[in-house]
This record gives structure tokens, C-alpha cells and sequence, in this order.
């Protein structure tokens, strides 16, 4: 319970921090737009989708996640100010999916306690799937399984992920 309050805190502090420093544009990591730009596209035209923005205003951080057997397949999920995972998106899709929490799990041992939460996937109101996402140290990892049974593994990606010490506050895409 030390290490979730201390990691509340945490972000509290970041988010603290970077809500009182003026940057004067939304930074991102690395100076790469957080909306992923193909190439018959054109900057200049490219608005974000009322949606993106939607999420933005819900979510207070957002943890960005690439396949572990697929680097063109990545989620961008977003966080409530307890920490629970509210929206995800695949990068390409338009718009984001409901997460509903049903569990929590909390391991101890090891270098880092494990803290594993459960959340069905809802798609146009219908369970689609179900992720388990895992925190343990500075790693994050979300497994996700399809209805079907079929299941696909992801791995944060730290370089999208963190920005000033702290998780990012836009979407990843």
C-alpha cells in the first residue's frame, strides 16, 4: 500500500509541476507529434479529432504501448486521477474504447511489487475483450485477450511514454 501511495504521489507532484510550468506549446517526447502524420498528409491540415480531445480532458495521463511480436501494432491508454485505465486506442483508429475495472491484484517480491488490474474492453457497449495490465518498477505491460480467446502481449514504450519525469498528458496518437 506505501509504494501505490508513494507512486500516487508521485504523479500528483508531476502533475503538479507541470501544470505550474509555462511551456507556452504542448511539448511532446522528443519533439514527435503526438498524432501520428502518414505521407500523403499534409501538418498544416491535420486537426485533432474531438474525441482525441475528449480524452485529453478525461484522462489525466497515458501510458503508450507497443506489441511485443508486432512494432507497427501500438495502444495508447488513458488514466483517471485514481489511476485507473478509462479509454484505450489503437494507433490508426479513429476513435477510443471504454475500459470498465473489475480487478485488482497487488504481488509482493521480487525487486518491485507487482500491480496487476483487470478492465473489459467495451466496444459500442459490447464486451470485446478484456486487458491485464501490470505495473512493476518503471516497467508496464498490458496483455489483452479477445474474445476469441487469442490473446497479444505489449510492452510500454518508455521513449512515448514519459516526458518530464512523469507519464505523458496527451495520447500517444
Amino acid at each position: 500500500m506505501k509504494i501505490k501511495r508513494y507512486f500516487i504521489w508521485t504523479i500528483l507532484t508531476t502533475s503538479l509541476l507541470l501544470a505550474c510550468t509555462p511551456t507556452g506549446k504542448e511539448q511532446t517526447t522528443k519533439g514527435k507529434d503526438p498524432v501520428e502524420l502518414t505521407s500523403d498528409e499534409n501538418p498544416a491540415e491535420k486537426t485533432v479529432p474531438q474525441e482525441q480531445r475528449n480524452e485529453e480532458v478525461i484522462s489525466k495521463y497515458f501510458i503508450c504501448y507497443t506489441s511485443d511480436s508486432n512494432p507497427n501494432l501500438a495502444i495508447s491508454i488513458g488514466f483517471d486521477a485514481d489511476e485507473k485505465a478509462i479509454k484505450v486506442r489503437y494507433k490508426g483508429q479513429e476513435e477510443s474504447m471504454d475500459l470498465s475495472f473489475f480487478k485488482e491484484d497487488f504481488q509482493e517480491g521480487g525487486a518491485h511489487p507487482n500491480i496487476e488490474t483487470y478492465y473489459t474492453e467495451l466496444y459500442k457497449g459490447e464486451k470485446n475483450g478484456v486487458y491485464k495490465l501490470t505495473h512493476s518498477g518503471i516497467w508496464d505491460y498490458a496483455e489483452y485477450t479477445r474474445k476469441d480467446g487469442k490473446k497479444f502481449n505489449f510492452t510500454i514504450d518508455h521513449e512515448l511514454s514519459i516526458e518530464n519525469d512523469g507519464y505523458r498528458t496527451t495520447p500517444c496518437f
